[in-house]
């Protein structure tokens, strides 16, 4: 194995990559994320019913079980995409100083070669 280990696999596979657009589209991916959060915690919970919302009929009948399960199902899948977001967003960050850093090595190279051979 020759040279630094690119953790995208992007070496020698003639595509570029712009740190500053990457971080921008983390940015996106962190409030997707934080959307997801809040409709979690707050947009959803108070959505749960009870029996004055449904009456005697609708609580024999299972509708507020059946409803309130499904509030805590969407809940808990907003959550986990929450989570999902959150680590690519991350994972997203970590590549961009990646790059951020293999741009600055390659212009103290270039510098470094300017100087030697001027």
């Amino acid at each position: 194995m020759s040279g630094p280990f690119d953790p995208l696999g992007s070496s020698g596979s003639g595509f570029e990559v712009y740190p500053e657009a990457l971080r921008r589209a983390t940015e996106d991916v962190f409030h997707a994320a934080g959307r997801l959060r809040d409709f979690a915690n707050a947009d959803i919970e108070g959505l749960r019913l009870g029996v004055h919302d449904v009456g005697m009929l609708g609580e024999q009948a299972g509708i507020i079980e059946a409803f309130n399960g499904m509030i805590t199902e969407l809940q808990e899948k907003s959550v986990r995409g929450f989570d999902r977001l959150f680590k690519l967003g991350d994972a997203m960050d970590k590549a961009a100083d990646y790059y951020d850093a293999q741009d600055e090595d390659y212009y103290k190279r270039l510098r470094d070669l300017e100087k030697g051979g001027g």
